[in-house]
């Protein structure tokens, strides 16, 4: 089935992915590849709107083609093809993706990353606005080969649109998984994404939290798009029934689950499954030693595989997500069902509610506690492929994360209302990497070189300041084929956070993880890494390209540095890496890369002399 859809005058047909399934989810076959092509449109939309016909109230009408039902609640979102999320990337190791972008959008610009995907000679195709290529006005064409197979994920790194539905799944299988033997089925539809949902939409939140008295918490989860409002009581509204997200299993197989934190908001979620434990294979799409726990934390962008064997009675089972930090105000929480064939189509019998304690047992990833009992952190687990990773390093970064009380001049006036002279409920903090707010240049460096000229400051050099805020294009910069590390450190100054920190081209080893208190300071933890206070893992480390860092704490990681080009590095927090939690590495020379696309798209200023 198919449908033609006109935007602006652009018309082409959309394949509905709901009708059938695309001709790359297939069995993948040694040696076999194919071009997969795909067609994105990215629209302002809403959820219940017409398509929804008399969704929730009737819930037939909630599963009707182009209805987003959501939790029930009616907001405007940004959707691709009018899914959310957006249409699901499923292919085969060595295929070569193709992807046609069209904005749609009334006034904004757009980028689509791949999040996860190294982008090795194809750096031109990752997805950063004014750092790889030029934000899409019309249509943009991504074009690569999938050279790293797992789970990853696609989403917007323009503005606050992953936070408004812009994204979706992007699952690279491979012909021969060396951990096949543990699993009997791994179905396209036992993927689940998971987000922190709120009921108005991202815009106003941001500005609501930044520019008013508001507050940034989320109003719930979503998984794969679906959930009943958990929030209808305190907000005073009618809860419905609302269509949830189901695991359909056949007792005695085993099932692989990919799992995706794609949320924007600083909510770690908690995933359990009643009566079932999850042998974790996989983290950021690289295989480890097979782990079998009883919960897992997924913090923003990160990705877990986890295998769950179907061998309880037959019947239908809670699958929990419960939200912390910025999840926990409201109490946000979610259920799946994992569902026997042949039991009844109905809930668990088993009562669903909201805990931000973690279920009783094993739990892989905890939230800023790295030695707490039957917790189990990255350097915890090891590689499936055995690696040693070299003990010398010719790069050494600091990387503090924190928020600072300063004069952010995107944020506050210091002339005519400074953060120190307005009343408290007015102040708001700005999230920095460095004590500086990482700036994007007027043209992509990656195309554009020169763009950087006037922008730029460098890692060790003294940045641009107007009175206390700092704000530059923050350049580390690596000569190709250095082994590099980064010490992560989650100050913790203000608020008990965290930051899970993300890095573009690459997957590093977690060799380090530790905190020190409630706060820390790069001298505390050189003067503890010094004294023979962090031991690295050098031995097989967990390949990720996605890491918590422990509030008050430090995560570090190391790598080589042979993918050149210009990579960002930020928080994978929406309105944190917005705000300048980021920074840029690049990696080797203009020589190094790949030549420009002929006709790839040009940007910058336009400043003519008076």
């Amino acid at each position: 089935m198919a449908m033609k859809i006109c935007l602006y005058l652009t018309c082409a047909v959309l394949v509905v992915a709901s009708a059938f399934e695309h001709e790359c989810e297939r069995p993948c076959i040694k040696g076999e590849t194919k071009i997969c092509k795909y067609e994105f449109y990215l629209q302002e939309y809403h959820t219940l709107g017409r398509a929804c016909f008399n969704c929730p109230q009737n819930i037939s009408d909630c599963y009707r083609q182009e209805c987003i039902a959501a939790d029930g609640v009616a907001r405007p979102i940004l959707a691709v093809n009018r899914q959310l999320p957006g249409p699901a990337v499923q292919v085969c190791e060595g295929d070569r993706v193709v992807v046609d972008v069209h904005n749609g959008q009334l006034s904004d610009s757009a980028t689509i990353h791949w999040h996860g995907l190294h982008m090795r000679d194809q750096q031109y195709n990752d997805g950063v606005p004014f750092i790889t290529q030029c934000p899409i006005l019309g249509t943009f064409r991504y074009d690569f080969v999938v050279t790293n197979p797992g789970t990853f994920f696609w989403h917007s790194h323009t503005g606050l649109h992953r936070s408004e539905g812009v994204f979706g799944a992007l699952v690279v299988r491979q012909a021969e998984d060396p951990l096949n033997y543990l699993y009997d089925v791994d179905s396209l539809s036992h993927v689940l994404v998971l987000q922190d949902w709120g009921h108005v939409n991202a815009f106003d939140k941001f500005v609501g939290r930044y520019h008013s008295t508001l507050d940034d918490y989320a109003k719930g989860l979503l998984i794969n798009g679906k959930g009943v409002n958990t929030a209808a009581q305190a907000e005073g509204l009618e809860s419905f029934n609302m269509p949830r997200e189901i695991v359909q299993v056949t007792s005695g197989n085993r099932y692989r689950l990919r799992i995706i934190n794609a949320g924007g908001l600083n909510c770690p979620i908690v995933v359990s499954i009643d009566d079932h434990r999850m042998t974790v294979i996989a983290a950021d799409g690289k295989d480890i030693v097979p782990t079998t726990v009883d919960s897992l934390v997924l913090y923003s962008g990160e990705r877990f595989d986890v295998v769950v064997d179907a061998d309880q009675m037959i019947g239908n089972y809670w699958i929990r997500f419960n939200g912390l930090i910025d999840c926990e105000p409201n109490a946000c929480f979610q259920g799946a069902i994992l569902r026997y064939s042949s039991a009844p189509e109905s809930d668990p019998v088993a009562p669903l509610f909201y805990s931000s304690d973690y279920p009783e047992g094993i739990v892989l990833n905890p939230l800023n506690s790295v030695d707490g009992v039957n917790q189990l952190i990255m350097t915890d687990i090891d590689a499936l492929e055995t690696h040693v990773i070299p003990p010398a390093v010719d790069k050494k970064f600091y990387l503090a994360f924190d928020f600072n009380q300063i004069n952010n001049s995107l944020l506050f006036n210091p002339e005519l209302y400074p953060f120190n002279g307005v009343d408290e409920k007015w102040q708001v903090n700005t999230p920095q990497t460095n004590d500086i707010s990482f700036a994007f240049p007027s043209s992509p460096p990656l195309s554009q070189p020169e763009a950087l000229k006037n922008t730029i400051c460098r890692y060790g050099e003294a940045p641009p300041c107007e009175d206390d805020f700092c704000s530059c294009t923050y350049v580390l910069e690596v000569g190709l084929g250095e082994t590099v590390e980064f010490i992560l450190i989650d100050e913790g100054n203000i608020g008990d956070e965290n930051h899970p920190f993300h890095l573009h081209g690459y997957s590093f080893g977690v060799v380090a993880m530790g905190k020190l208190g409630r706060n820390t300071t790069v001298a505390d933890v050189i003067a503890l890494d010094e004294a023979g206070g962090i031991v690295r893992k050098l031995d097989s480390p967990v390949m990720k390209d996605t890491v918590t860092i422990p509030d008050g704490g430090y995560s570090i990681i190391r790598f080589t540095a042979d993918n050149p080009g210009y990579w960002l590095m930020h928080c994978h927090l929406t309105f944190h890496s917005e705000l300048g939690m980021a920074a840029l590495l690049h990696v080797g020379d203009q020589s190094d890369l790949p030549p420009v696309p002929e006709g790839f798209p040009a940007c910058g200023n336009y400043l003519p002399s008076l």
